[in-house]
């Protein structure tokens, strides 16, 4: 029962690391961005969208 196991040499693997990401992820944060220009009121839209006229006037379901 006493059996003399053969050892088993371990195998080496070489592991190389990406720091690029990581020495992005360290840069100075980029400041926001200039906020869009807002029309005047809740009902400006866009200069090129005209404003939606429904064709049903106030009562679409009757």
């Amino acid at each position: 029962m006493n059996q003399k196991r053969s050892y088993k040499k371990p195998e080496i693997s070489r592991v190389e690391l990406d720091n690029t990401i990581s020495l992005v992820m360290m840069t100075e944060i980029p400041p926001n961005p200039p906020p869009r220009p807002r029309g005047k009121g809740i009902d400006k839209k866009g200069l090129d969208e005209p404003h939606f006229q429904s064709p049903f006037g106030d009562k679409p379901f009757g």
